[in-house]
């Protein structure tokens, strides 16, 4: 079976898509699929142009320079799998081909449509986004990365119930317990050490993520720096915005309590994770949620939102928190202390259902039916007239 992977436009630096792609064409192999991974490519972009006109030159990158590449390399391919919803506008171009569309989460859409309040979408935004959510219609499958991307996906209308399924994403790369030494030496190399029993937060700066939410919390566990089970706090990710460093300076002694860790390697990753007392991760909307898996592959204990799909993915193995109530986080953390040893069993128990193999091998049902459905169609009817 020849699948051809559409990937994600370099210069967006999606590291969380790249990771998907990079996965599945990791994994098809093994299942017997002969796999290629197609993106469209920066040619405008690597103009000397001024800065405003970066955007435009990326749109002539994705929707024009690209096309005639994506259609060329379609031909010669048993099945198209769009690995990013994001690039669900290329599907009407490939509707005569078997093709499926992932859909991590329509959280963008949402936005354009002002269903979400806290992300500003401008003119050309909006017009992108409209394109994007008339692609779905084209795919003959629509696969949702959880249950609750498939409940969004049908409430705003994108596509058939049909045609739209869920499959849980798996691990995107190696996560695991490591030996302690290697643990130590990894987080050494940030200034930590595990007898910190530092609180973890991973995830960049974006509304959603919820960040103050975990610092909130944080300095309220250090009302009381003796009985916290926690002595610091790590994030990865983003540097700390002014409403953080306002609130950290309000605080006396908590700077130094407060660590900052960007662009953190895989290794160094998986160590953190290792090493942490637990992961916070309050968000208040994802389409999956993927620190939760990470965190639990390697031991650490979660606490995260009592919102799906995050109360889903976790099992009873984490602990759901209301993310508004920083205090009711604290607490929530103090109470289950004496259970960490627990909940890391059950983490390790529960990610242990995420595998990437597991995942590649339901993605080639897909394809399978997909291609059969194409067979069986009278020739030029596409997924949009298949209904």
């Amino acid at each position: 079976m020849k699948v051809l992977l559409i990937g994600n436009y370099p210069p967006d630096d999606q590291k969380s898509m790249l990771a998907f792609s990079a996965m599945l064409e990791r994994e098809l192999p093994r299942l017997g699929c002969e796999v290629q991974v197609l993106s469209p490519q920066a040619r405008a972009n690597r103009l000397p142009l001024p800065a405003r006109l970066r955007k435009w030159a990326g749109y002539l990158d994705k929707f024009v320079l690209f096309l005639p590449t994506l259609m060329r390399h379609a031909r010669r391919a048993d099945v198209v799998h769009v690995c990013d919803h994001s690039n669900a506008m290329y599907m009407p171009r490939l509707v005569r081909h078997a093709n499926v569309l992932t859909c991590h989460d329509v959280i963008a859409i949402q936005a354009a449509r002002g269903i979400v309040t806290d992300w500003q979408v401008g003119f050309t935004g909006r017009i992108f986004q409209k394109l994007i959510a008339d692609g779905f219609a084209y795919a003959d499958r629509v696969v949702c990365s959880s249950a609750a991307t498939e409940r969004e996906v049908l409430a705003l209308g994108l596509a058939d119930a049909s045609k739209v399924q869920t499959l849980l994403i798996g691990l995107n790369n190696e996560f695991g317990p490591l030996p302690d030494a290697v643990v130590r030496e990894r987080l050494a190399a940030h200034g930590l050490e595990p007898e910190d029993r530092f609180l973890l937060h991973v995830g960049h700066e974006h509304a959603r993520k919820n960040r103050m939410a975990v610092l909130r919390t944080f300095a309220e566990l250090q009302r009381d720096p003796a009985t916290s089970p926690v002595q610091s706090l790590v994030f990865v990710g983003s540097a700390l915005t002014q409403e953080m460093i306002a609130l950290v300076a309000d605080h006396p002694g908590l700077a130094a309590k407060v660590h900052v860790l960007r662009d953190v390697s895989h290794d160094h990753l998986r160590a953190l994770y290792c090493g942490a007392c637990a992961l916070l991760f309050p968000s208040l909307q994802e389409g999956f949620g993927w620190p939760i898996i990470e965190g639990q592959a390697c031991g650490c204990p979660v606490f995260t939102s009592n919102l799906a799909p995050m109360n889903e993915i976790g099992s009873d193995a984490a602990v759901y928190v209301d993310p508004k109530d920083p205090v009711a986080i604290a607490r929530a953390i103090r109470d289950a202390a004496p259970r960490f040893a627990e909940m890391r069993a059950g983490g390790l128990a529960n990610a242990a259902h995420y595998s990437a193999a597991h995942m590649a091998a339901r993605y080639v049902e897909h394809y399978r039916e997909v291609i059969a459905a194409h067979q069986e169609a009278p020739k030029g009817v596409g997924a949009a007239n298949r209904g």
